[in-house]
């Protein structure tokens, strides 16, 4: 069985490369910008703070000591992890959280060098301020960039792709070759060996044959200049596993398991280790036990604030309520949180029924059942408010998927397969769903299907600043408004 090559012979991809950045480039190059921007800064905000405050431009020594510590400090992490490499953009590791976290590291790291050399009088705590907000709004911007750069680099075949060959049946390499003609990546397939029939069935694992075969791949293979192997075969084909990996151990690449059909569906998959077992991770839970203790605090302090702020609209809110209708200012519902768990949610009362049974018909368009002054709570959204309290009693979170009726909930866990997946994160006061003008009634499966949809991306893509992010969009945007009947 003979190995399949890309169409382009070797001497004239060579000669083409020629005009390419190679990847080990492009990782230097980041490295040196990340360094280069992170010194600009350090010296400009130096400069200008010591000519605002003392007119004149100050110590630049100082200002690149500082500079060139947090830098050292900053980069050295990504060095150590290969973060500067190509896939470390494309899979997300240089995003804004790593970019959070690293470079208030570097800022600790710089406060123990300046204590432990006595040398924290050299620039001002003002100088340091600003270097602090200057530096992570930059390199935000950076890596950013960056990644733009990168994507750009890629679709215009400027830079060196990665080599790899598939090793495997015949339609799980043609998969993969459509997976990757899909889209855009920094990785190249130069090479296909397509395993003999009798080894792709159940019959035989190892045969002459076959040893055959894979010499010749691994001679080809050592010509085209592969850089990595890639198996798509069966992980419980052990014994053929076993013979790939011998005869490609003979080269100096990186050999890989490709994932089977099932273990495809899991993005995030990992090997890890639970004491003395050796695991393959396929899921985590949403939020790391930081990102959790985040959102919490993020929480109480700013529904504490908002109910002190808005204490007075409240009294005027409640009042309006009692006095424009019979019956409590506030409706209770039972609604579902966090894995499952159920609460009563706090709302200002918009309609003249309290329903709360295992049917509830949703408000509609000229819904009777809302009250004069119901109208105007929920097409301002300002019924929700009293939500703050389960805010702080920790059942619910300023942003989140909206909680339903027990009743509506479990009406659709039964039609939508990914609709429990919901109640992963506490639901919120507003939602991404919600921001996007998915709230109020929802018609058909359809309409429920779509708002899960946001639901489950912001879930997979939570942090502070997307929270902040739609905590505005709720008061600005005039999506987060629509459909209130």
């Amino acid at each position: 069985m003979s190995v399949k090559f890309d169409s382009f012979a070797k001497a004239d991809e060579a000669r083409a490369s020629r005009a390419k950045l190679g990847r080990m480039s492009f990782a230097i190059a980041a490295f040196a910008v990340e360094v280069a921007v992170i010194l600009a800064v350090a010296i400009t905000v130096g400069a200008a703070y010591h000519l605002a405050a003392y007119g004149e431009i100050g110590p630049i020594h100082s200002y690149s000591a500082v500079g060139g510590i947090a830098a050292l400090a900053y980069t050295l992490p990504f060095v150590f992890r290969e973060e500067y490499g190509v896939q470390a953009y494309l899979e997300g590791h240089r995003e804004f959280d790593r970019t959070f976290l690293i470079w208030n590291t570097a800022f600790l790291s710089l406060a123990v060098v300046g204590f432990l050399t006595k040398s924290t009088d050299l620039v001002s705590r003002g100088m340091l301020v600003l270097f602090y907000a200057g530096g992570l709004a930059a390199l935000t911007a950076t890596a950013a960039l960056t990644r733009s750069a990168l994507r750009s680099l890629i679709v215009a075949q400027r830079l060196t792709a990665r080599r790899i060959m598939l090793v495997g049946p015949e339609d799980e390499i043609r998969n993969v070759q459509s997976a990757f003609a899909a889209r855009p990546s920094g990785i190249r397939i130069v090479a296909t060996q397509t395993l003999p029939a009798r080894v792709s069935g159940e019959s035989s694992d190892s045969d002459a044959g076959l040893d055959g075969t894979l010499k010749d791949a691994v001679e080809k293979a050592r010509l085209i200049g592969v850089d990595d192997v890639v198996l798509l075969v069966e992980w419980s084909r052990t014994a053929l596993i076993q013979n790939i990996i011998a005869a490609f151990s003979l080269m100096p690449v990186a050999i890989h398991l490709g994932a089977s059909s099932l273990l495809g569906r899991f993005s995030e998959a990992r090997v890890s280790r639970l004491d003395a077992i050796t695991a393959l991770s396929l899921t985590a839970p949403p939020l790391g036990p930081l990102q959790v203790a985040t959102k919490r605090a993020f929480d109480i302090v700013m529904a504490a604030l908002a109910l002190v702020l808005l204490a007075p609209l409240l009294a005027v809110i409640a009042a309006a309520v009692k006095l424009t209708s019979p019956g409590p200012v506030f409706f209770r519902q039972r609604r579902r949180g966090y894995n499952n768990r159920e609460f009563r949610i706090w709302k200002f009362r918009t309609m003249t029924t309290l329903d709360d049974g295992p049917h509830i018909e949703q408000a509609r368009v000229n819904d009777a059942r809302v009250t004069a002054i119901g109208r105007y709570l929920r097409r301002f959204n300002l019924d929700e408010l009293p939500q703050l309290l389960n805010v702080l009693r920790g059942e619910m979170s300023l942003v989140g998927p909206r909680p339903h009726a027990v009743a509506h909930d479990q009406l659709y866990e039964e039609r939508i397969l990914s609709y429990p997946r919901r109640l992963n994160m506490k639901p919120g006061i507003t939602g991404w769903a919600q921001v996007n003008g998915y709230r109020g009634r929802t018609e058909n499966d359809e309409a429920m299907g779509a708002r899960v949809a946001y639901d489950l991306y912001y879930i997979d893509n939570w942090s502070i600043l997307f929270d902040l992010y739609i905590l505005a969009l709720t008061v600005i945007s005039p999506k987060a408004f629509r459909n209130a009947h």
